[in-house]
């Protein structure tokens, strides 16, 4: 699948700022099933690209005497080849953090005895397949209705859960911790997908899960393997490992965020 893609975020202060720096991960993996046929990052200020440790794509973007609006906007296009059953190739496990460094809970995605409860009820026997994998994400995402506005970044797999309502964010979050439960590391991918006539938005979240040495990527609130329609900027243990724009900032006061992506698709 060919994606064209443009991201734009905007965020508007009440003052200028004196300086801001912030992490971009906002430039797709390097992975061979999906391939950058061209790709740019346009905003004010230096960028410095770097690898993290996750293999993540990242840009450090500095910005002294910034003016009241910022715009960040990236464009480009992505081939991306089909996954059978979720599966990523071999070089997706590229990282110098292990899988098992997955097990570890975060504060975002911690275990909580409601979701061990689902987990176990939904797969008496265990995590042991893809489709065992694809089947605690239909749950997950039956438990949490996706509705944007009840939770925010900060918002914990348990609060999403106990609140019964999230995006992708939170199902992800939920899957996470339901997958650790039942001692199978899972990690956070954020990126783009062409939503079609989900009700995803194109800017998403998912979710890889560790079974048999491989990588399977499961997109939780559609309820399907990713494949060719997702493209995958970053992951992490959680979304503030993975999210695409996250720094500080000096001055400014308060600020308002817009933030538009647009995914086109042709085979």
């Amino acid at each position: 699948m060919r994606l064209t893609i443009t991201h734009n975020t905007q965020y508007q202060y009440d003052f200028a700022p004196k300086h801001l720096i912030q992490i971009l991960r906002l430039t797709p993996r390097i992975e061979s099933h999906q391939q950058i046929l061209n790709w740019r990052i346009h905003c004010p200020g230096k960028l410095t690209a770097s690898i993290d440790a996750f293999g993540n794509s990242t840009h450090t973007h500095v910005l002294h005497a910034p003016k009241t609006t910022l715009n960040i906007t990236v464009e480009g296009e992505i081939v991306v080849m089909p996954l059978v059953l979720g599966q990523l190739p071999q070089d997706a496990h590229a990282s110098a953090v292990p899988a098992l460094a997955y097990l570890v809970p975060t504060d975002l995605t911690a275990s909580f005895s409601k979701i061990t409860a689902l987990a176990h009820e939904v797969l008496p026997n265990g995590l042991q397949s893809a489709h065992d994998a694809l089947t605690l994400a239909i749950a997950v995402n039956q438990a949490v209705l996706y509705t944007p506005g009840k939770t925010d970044v900060t918002s914990t797999a348990q609060q999403a859960y106990e609140g019964a309502r999230g995006v992708c964010q939170d199902h992800a979050h939920v899957m996470i911790a339901a997958c650790r439960s039942l001692g199978v590391a899972a990690r956070y991918v954020s990126g783009y997908v062409d939503a079609g006539n989900s009700h995803a938005a194109a800017s998403h979240a998912w979710v890889d899960v560790w079974l048999h040495e491989h990588w399977h990527s499961i997109d939780v609130t559609n309820s399907i393997f990713a494949s060719d329609a997702h493209c995958r900027l970053a992951i992490g243990r959680d979304y503030l490992d993975a999210c695409p724009i996250r720094g500080m900032r000096e001055g400014g006061h308060s600020e308002q965020l817009e933030v538009a992506v647009a995914v086109h698709s042709q085979q």
